[in-house]
C-alpha cells in the first residue's frame, strides 16, 4: 500500500470521527432538552419506529448487549417513557413499549432526528447531497464487505 493510500485512509478516518462528533453534539443538545441521553433516544426512536419489542429484539436492533439495554430501560422506565410487560405464557419474556404519557408529551420525537439532519445539511445543494449519499453508500458497502470477510 502506498503512502498516498495510507494518507487517504487516515483522512477518511479523521473525517468520519469529526462527522460523528458533529452529529452527536447536534443531536445531544436536542435530546437533552427532552431529558434523555443519546443512547436513550436511540432506544426511544427504535421503539417508536418498530413498536412493542422484546428486550432481546431491541438489543439486537441497536447493536447493544442485553445488559446495556436493560440499564437504559431502567432509566427510561423511571422517567415514565417506557413500560415493561411480561407475557402470562412465559414470564421470562419482557416486552417494551413507549408509554402513552411520553407519546402525548413528545408527539414529534420521531421527527426530531430527521429535522436535525435537515438543519445540518441545509447548506448542501442537490449535487452535493447526491455526492454525499454516493460516498456514504460506498463507505457502508466497503465496511460491510470487510465485516462479511471477517465472519
Amino acid at each position: 500500500m502506498s503512502d498516498s493510500d495510507h494518507q487517504k485512509k487516515y483522512i477518511i478516518a479523521r473525517l468520519f470521527h469529526d462527522l460523528s462528533m458533529t452529529v452527536k453534539q447536534t443531536m445531544r443538545k436536542e435530546f437533552e432538552s427532552m431529558g434523555v441521553t443519546m443512547p436513550q433516544s436511540m432506544v426511544i426512536g427504535t421503539l417508536i419506529k418498530g413498536g412493542t419489542m422484546k428486550v432481546s429484539e431491541l438489543s439486537e436492533a441497536l447493536g447493544f448487549t442485553n445488559s446495556t439495554t436493560s440499564g437504559i430501560l431502567d432509566r427510561l422506565e423511571k422517567q415514565d417513557i417506557i413500560r415493561r410487560e411480561r407475557t402470562p405464557e412465559d414470564r421470562r419474556v419482557v416486552y417494551i413499549t413507549i408509554t402513552d404519557t411520553f407519546k402525548e408529551k413528545h408527539n414529534g420525537f420521531e421527527t426530531c432526528f430527521s429535522q436535525n439532519f435537515e438543519k445540518l445539511l441545509k447548506g448542501a445543494d442537490e449535487d452535493e447531497l447526491s455526492t454525499i449519499l454516493k460516498g456514504l453508500t460506498t463507505l457502508k458497502k466497503v465496511l460491510n464487505s470487510q465485516e462479511d470477510n471477517q465472519a
